[in-house]
C-alpha cells in the first residue's frame, strides 16, 4: 500500500507509510501537506489520480503515475 499526499508547496508525492499531521506540518509557513488517499495497486492509484485531473495538467499526472508505479509496484505480479 502507498499513501498519496499533496504538498502545501504544490505537487504530489507518495510514500510507503502514512505520515502523521506533525510530519506533514511546516513550521516555517504554518501550513501542512494534505493526505489525499491510499492505493494498493496501479488501478487504485489511477482512480485516485483522476481526482486531481482538474488541479494538475495531464503530463504531470502521467509522469507522477509512471514514476510512482515504477517505484512502488514494479515488482508486483
Amino acid at each position: 500500500m502507498i499513501y498519496i499526499y499533496e504538498s502545501h508547496m504544490g505537487g504530489l508525492y507518495a510514500g510507503d507509510y502514512e505520515l502523521s499531521y506533525e510530519q506533514r506540518y511546516c513550521d516555517i509557513c504554518n501550513d501542512s501537506d494534505c493526505f489525499m488517499g491510499r492505493a494498493n495497486d496501479e488501478k487504485e492509484l489511477l482512480d485516485l489520480l483522476k481526482v486531481f485531473s482538474e488541479d494538475y495538467d495531464d503530463e504531470y499526472i502521467e509522469y507522477f503515475f509512471n514514476e510512482t508505479c515504477e517505484r512502488y509496484f514494479k515488482n508486483e505480479t
